[in-house]
């Protein structure tokens, strides 16, 4: 279980809302049956809620939105297809980071996440900053090294275990969090304000 760690960024709150999400969860899915679904379900939402609570800790003047579906249009420009990642974070009113967020990472989510990021970089700016925050990934460095080169992203796997091991599931293991990563990612989002600031000066 995560316990808390001194850094520039108080933590506090991220680490509770993490062991009292998923302390609960482990009981109910040892005491019941069928459960499966609904723990990966909640599980996921809570890697979205640790990054936007993040995000609004180091800046609460940004404004981070869910289902924020954005139309894309095709290459020729003819039709068009709604688009949206887990996170996306507006200062004002300019869109300034997209946010892929993930219980673990595998090959194949990584692809359908720069395949977002694609669609969503087109249509708002070629250069905006986009990452995936996870908890664990299984991706292989070569997977990883190409879709990287695909389309640049930056990840954040922010469990002490990296690694995922299918037999051994965060919500049953409660791997505590790696608060350097979580700093790491903290630090990400203000170099994108601060930035973005020096822009507008």
């Amino acid at each position: 279980m995560t316990q808390s760690v001194m850094t520039k960024y108080d933590f506090s709150d991220v680490i509770r809302l993490y062991n009292d999400t998923l302390t609960p969860l482990a009981e109910s899915y040892k005491n019941s049956k069928n459960l499966g679904g609904k723990v990966r379900g909640t599980v996921g939402r809570l890697y979205e809620n640790i990054a936007h609570a993040i995000i609004l800790m180091v800046n609460p003047n940004l404004t981070v939105l869910h289902n924020d579906y954005i139309n894309v249009p095709s290459r020729s420009g003819r039709y068009f297809k709604k688009t949206q990642v887990d996170l996306h974070v507006y200062n004002k009113d300019k869109l300034i980071l997209v946010i892929e967020g993930k219980t673990f990472l595998d090959s194949s989510m990584l692809d359908r996440a720069i395949s977002e990021f694609d669609k969503i970089r087109r249509v708002k700016d070629k250069m905006l900053p986009s990452c995936v925050f996870t908890g664990q990934q299984c991706v292989s460095e070569e997977s990883f090294l190409w879709f990287h080169d695909e389309q640049p992203f930056d990840l954040f796997v922010v469990n002490e275990t990296k690694k995922r091991d299918s037999k051994y599931p965060i919500f049953q293991t409660l791997d505590p969090l790696d608060v350097n990563k979580l700093t790491q990612f903290a630090d990400y989002v203000d170099n994108i304000v601060q930035r973005l600031s020096l822009i507008h000066i």
